[in-house]
């Protein structure tokens, strides 16, 4: 019988000390605050992710049949924004981005869902012929934004 509770006082013990939730103090006194270092994309990155974001919106508008009337803010500062790597923007990048600008236009003059979608097509087109040159990494997900 004082085999039983002795045990039992054992096992109690051994119980309570491993629920103790208190945590002791590293080594070094420090608290850890490490976390995951995300990439920030550069300036020509999120430009182009903007872009991207407003012809998902756009498409999505027209394969309703409505207008799309979005504006990105800095589509002009495209020319002069600087890019991940140098390599990635070179002399035909600003004929490029010129005739993605004029396409971009003809989608905002555009007054019915007809001409905009083709306008927009006309856009998409210029993004590949565009990342064709510089960047190819995100055509496939470009020619997503094609209206049939």
């Amino acid at each position: 019988m004082l085999n039983k509770i002795f045990f039992l006082a054992v096992a109690v013990s051994v119980s309570l000390y491993s629920c103790d939730t208190t945590e002791e103090p590293s080594s070094t006194g420090k608290k850890s605050t490490w976390s995951p270092k995300m990439d920030e994309p550069s300036e020509l990155a999120q430009i182009m992710r903007d872009l991207h974001e407003e012809g998902l919106q756009r498409k999505a508008s027209l394969e309703k049949g409505e207008l799309f009337s979005g504006s990105v803010d800095n589509l002009l500062k495209m020319i002069a924004a600087t890019p991940t790597e140098p390599h990635m923007k070179g002399p035909a990048f600003e004929p490029h981005a010129l005739a993605f600008n004029a396409s971009y236009a003809a989608i905002q003059s555009a007054s019915t869902v007809t001409q905009q979608i083709d306008a927009h097509n006309n856009l998409v087109t210029s993004c590949v012929a565009c990342h064709t040159n510089f960047c190819q990494g995100p055509i496939s997900r470009i020619e997503l934004l094609y209206i049939n």
